[in-house]
């Protein structure tokens, strides 16, 4: 019966061939509409999370929730060999981050302000890497590097300088005047907008905080698994600290995310339904056209459960085949829109901006959409198919042979 349903096919290949580019068509709308949901998202967590802030974070116990400076971690009093030492760890990154109100001329403006050493950081925050103009500053600099949009804000350039006015540890005065040795261009808007880079030395002295920080990123290498590494930290020589994976430090984003995915699913459901139509309308011209075949074979004395069942065993071969090449064929779209991602402009642009992300539309690459989507309709053609099952179930030869 296998190798009449296979002649079947192929005896009339236009039939055919509308089948399986049907099937092959609902997968690749299905897979590029999920690879560019699923990409953006996957892109915006590996950006400002990954790049930036750091999938774990170690803090003094109860500074995330405060977020004061008299909250800070004693660098001399955290056990960094044993946490190093966990499996997973690549390197640990001490940083000093709190707000300051900047002046300039007439202008002012409450930034964020990020003490760090660039030659330990994460990639998003590589000076190097980021700079449009200027240079980078070393671990014993008094430069600073301001962010593209503070620059445009305050109207300033290379070798200006802008004061800084804020709260330092135990309730000092942080302040400082700091000259602009770099700008640079982040990848995440609000953070383009608000944010002054300085050493992290001379972010400790301004706050008043000698020999304290308020985070240590983890940096994790490569292949290792954050929510594992997470775990074994939360089991070693952290007891005072707090060990807060990202999605803990942002769960706004977890919202964003799962709202936006909800919606996509509605939007694929919807897509599904219009499949299934697009799917039966293929199967119903089948039957229509072979009414006749049908009767001859009947009358001819082949049982209708064996005639059901190789036409069930064509469509699946077609169904499967239509999947299997549009599984194969959207992935090097999902390729080229991951690594050139489409640019947006106009209002879409400032709109996808005002919640603070790139305006870029990425792909994902993992196969596993492309195998749950063309699953999916496969079984939806499969079901789709039981009509012509029914329909020969129900024939009547002669009056099939005189249609």
């Amino acid at each position: 019966m296998l190798k009449l349903a296979w002649r079947n096919i192929w005896r009339n290949k236009g039939r055919s061939v509308i089948t399986i580019a049907a099937v092959m068509f609902c997968v690749i709308f299905a897979v590029v509409l999920r690879s560019f949901q699923v990409g953006v998202w996957e892109n915006m967590i590996h950006d400002i999370v990954g790049n930036n802030f750091g999938y774990l974070q170690i803090h003094e116990d109860g500074f995330w929730a405060d977020q004061s400076l008299d909250r800070t971690m004693d660098l001399s009093a955290v056990d960094s060999e044993e946490l190093l030492a966990v499996d997973g760890v690549d390197r640990l990154i001490p940083r000093m981050e709190s707000f300051s109100l900047l002046y300039h001329g007439s202008n002012t403006k409450g930034s964020l302000v990020m003490g760090i050493d660039p030659a330990v950081e994460l990639p998003g925050l590589q000076l190097d890497d980021i700079l449009i103009e200027g240079r980078s500053f070393s671990r014993d600099d008094s430069v600073i590097v301001v962010s593209e949009g503070l620059a445009k804000y305050f109207n300033v350039g290379l070798g200006d300088t802008l004061l800084f006015m804020g709260q330092g540890y135990h309730g000092a005065t942080a302040y400082g005047a700091f000259p602009i040795g770099g700008i640079a261009r982040m990848t995440n808007p609000e953070l383009n907008k608000q944010l002054v880079l300085m050493p992290f030395h001379k972010a400790q002295y301004m706050y008043n905080c000698t020999d304290r920080a308020t985070t240590l990123v983890v940096a994790i290498e490569e292949d290792a698994d954050y929510e594992v590494v997470g775990a074994a930290l939360k089991g070693s020589g952290a007891e005072g600290l707090e060990i807060l994976e990202w999605k803990e430090l942002f769960p706004e984003i977890i919202q964003t995310i799962e709202v936006d995915m909800a919606g996509g699913r509605i939007f694929v459901t919807i897509l599904y339904f219009i499949i299934s139509f697009v799917l039966l309308g293929t199967v119903i011209m089948m039957v229509a056209e072979r009414q006749r075949e049908f009767g001859i074979l009947v009358s001819i004395g082949m049982k209708k459960t064996k005639l059901a069942f190789v036409t069930l065993l064509e469509n699946i071969m077609l169904i499967m085949g239509g999947a299997i090449v549009g599984m194969a064929v959207v992935k090097p779209v999902q390729f080229y829109f991951k690594y050139n991602p489409i640019d947006l402009s106009g209002q879409m642009k400032e709109a996808i901006e005002q919640y603070n992300f790139e305006p870029k539309l990425y792909t994902t690459t993992s196969f596993i959409i492309n195998l749950n989507h063309g699953t999916i309709i496969f079984f939806i053609g499969v079901l789709v198919s039981l009509y012509a099952v029914v329909k020969i179930m129900k024939l009547n030869p002669i009056e099939s042979m005189r249609s």
